[in-house]
């Protein structure tokens, strides 16, 4: 069975069109012909009737039919014979405008099937009708979004996988330190109060690490389900760092690292979420110990207004971030030593930060100056 093809399609009402139209104008002029010519008929017979003999006028219809009849032969063959030359012009108008139609189909039929093999990289070059132009340069957008796609997919998977591993050697330090405090504390090593403080002192430190690992990690699930619930909430922001300042200060004495917050007496009131907003200045305090290199870490907390809203800037006293990095420094399992033999980390505390402060509807910014500045932005809450 032929395969019904546009060519087909196209040649076929190209076709019919004509014989329909060739008939009509046959019928017609048929008609008129058959009229005409007993018009003429029954008006010869009159003028001969007053001339001729009967045997003459006998002869003469005869003569005349068979004039007639031949005249009709060939009016119908002449019909035929336009019939098939119209339908040989048909056929050749019908393969140029095919040619036309099938060069840009084929075109993304081959697209397709490169696609279809996993070849993403060469687009479809095709330059005629604007219709089919549309459609090629529309396919070639897809192809390049879809290259995006798969790119973006492969680098996440690695991060993904880098991810894993790292978590492994992020949680085996601190378990093997509380381990190793344990079985000092079983083993009789610490025999005096003093020496087993110590060591249930540094267990304890180990299981605050690990359990804010497993509270990121618990956090990157919630981001990647869609499943991040923020109770916004009106708060006036300079007596709330005030408050998270105090509080923090007090953990920070104790490693000789300072936390310096300064409101400037701004009285403004933002929408947000008060525990969320605690985690993204965690965040960036954990940030600022693990990579600032700087002893001691000074970090300050300024407040300050802008035109769009209020801001809050975060900075600290250290080495700061190579200037190439800084675009990346928000994105998923990101992390500026991609090598894991000076600091541990997971890339997941500012990509949190920057998703909390865009889901409170702000923004948030870094650059370098004297050290690692983050700049926040909220809107203000009339």
């Amino acid at each position: 069975m032929k395969a019904n093809t546009v060519t087909r399609r196209i040649f076929r009402s190209n076709t019919f069109m004509v014989i329909v139209m060739l008939v009509a104008w046959m019928l017609i002029n048929a008609l008129f012909v058959k009229g005409y010519w007993e018009f003429v008929e029954r008006e010869l017979a009159n003028s001969a009737e007053s001339v001729l003999a009967a045997e003459d006028i006998e002869e003469l219809v005869r003569e005349f039919t068979m004039r007639r009849n031949e005249f009709l032969l060939l009016f119908a063959a002449d019909c035929v014979l336009c019939v098939g030359v119209l339908i040989l012009v048909s056929r050749f108008f019908t393969s140029n405008l095919t040619a036309h139609i099938m060069e840009p189909l084929q075109a993304l039929a081959e697209g397709a099937e490169r696609v279809r093999n996993g070849e993403l990289t060469q687009p479809i070059t095709y330059r005629g009708a604007a219709e089919f132009e549309n459609v090629c340069d529309t396919f070639n957008d897809m192809q390049s979004h879809i290259l995006e796609e798969r790119e973006k997919n492969r680098k996440y998977e690695k991060a993904r996988t880098d991810m894993i591993a790292g978590i492994s050697h992020d949680l085996r330090t601190p378990l093997t330190a509380v381990r190793g405090s344990v079985k000092g504390l079983l083993d009789g090593v610490a025999s005096d109060p003093a020496a087993q403080r110590r060591f249930l002192q540094t267990a304890y430190r180990r299981t605050g690490d690990m359990d804010m690992l497993l509270n990121r990690l618990f956090y990157l699930s919630k981001l990647e389900s869609g499943n991040m619930p923020i109770c916004l909430q009106r708060l006036e922001i300079g007596e709330f760092l005030s408050c998270y300042g105090q509080r923090k200060q007090e953990i920070l004495k104790e490693r000789e690292e300072s936390l310096q917050v300064e409101t400037g007496g701004i009285l403004v009131h933002v929408s947000a979420d008060p525990e969320e907003l605690c985690r993204v200045f965690d965040n960036l305090v954990e940030n600022s110990r693990k990579y600032s290199e700087a002893k001691p870490l000074c970090m300050k907390l300024v407040l300050m207004r802008t035109p769009k809203g209020v801001g809050i800037r975060f900075s600290d006293n250290g080495v700061g971030v190579p200037e190439a990095k800084l675009p990346f420094l928000f994105d998923e399992f990101y992390r500026v030593d991609e090598s894991r033999n000076r600091k541990d980390g997971n890339g997941l505390g500012l990509y949190i930060v920057k998703y909390l402060m865009e889901a409170m509807g702000g923004s948030v910014r870094a650059r370098n100056q004297g050290g690692l500045v983050i700049e926040m932005e909220l809107p203000v809450k009339e």
